[in-house]
């Protein structure tokens, strides 16, 4: 992973071209620096590269994530992420506690059909001292869960299938067509050995090139 410019006052982190932070427009590309990703590429619905509409918001009920903003201090691809402070919690093995997991989420006003798309983004957790998860779902009628997979330092991407071929969301095969209304992302402590019936962590979460 390359290390960019200076970055008001961190140092970027970076896959990409370096930026810099710039009042009112968040994380911006240093002059003739390439772009990441490139023209060719696909394009992230979300890529976090200015302040302006980042396009997810924390939950803020079980009052596990705060602090959200547009940060370049580390960046998947380009210049920008989206920051949020967490704080988790857990006194038992009930791996639904609320307090375990921060959560992210785009809404979508209308509907619009995901019927096959795959869903997906890049997280970055630092301090990886417990075991942690994160995992993608959608609102179509309640909570379908898409996609999972466990963390380690540094980048890692999650991805799911919005369909009835994937077996972790239980959509009726017989559907036609997925009308979303949102887009979820948690971050979580799951039950396990390694993390104890009662824990506690606290760190910084980085979210990236959310496609859909």
């Amino acid at each position: 992973m390359a290390l960019g410019a200076a970055c008001d006052p961190a140092t970027i982190e970076a896959v990409g071209a370096p930026g810099v932070y710039r009042p009112d427009h968040g994380c911006t590309l240093v002059p003739d620096a390439p772009v990441c990703p490139g023209p060719a590429d696909a394009q992230p619905e979300l890529q976090f590269e200015t302040e302006a509409n980042p396009g997810l918001v924390i939950d803020t009920a079980p009052s596990t994530l705060s602090d959200p903003r547009v940060t370049c201090t580390r960046s998947y691809c380009g210049t920008g992420s989206l920051a949020a402070h967490a704080t988790l919690q857990w006194n038992d093995n009930d791996p639904n506690a609320p307090l375990r997991m921060g959560s992210f989420s785009h809404e979508f006003q209308p509907a619009v059909d995901l019927m096959g798309h795959t869903i997906s983004f890049n997280v970055f957790v630092d301090q990886v001292t417990v075991p942690m998860h994160a995992q993608v779902g959608v609102i179509f009628d309640y909570w379908r869960w898409i996609g999972w997979s466990g963390l380690s330092r540094g980048w890692n991407r999650i991805e799911g299938v919005v369909s009835p071929g994937n077996p972790l969301s239980k959509i009726d095969p017989a559907v036609t067509s997925i009308p979303v209304t949102s887009i979820r992302i948690d971050v979580y402590v799951p039950v396990a050995e390694a993390s104890g019936v009662q824990g506690s962590w606290a760190g910084e979460i980085f979210l990236d090139d959310v496609s859909w």
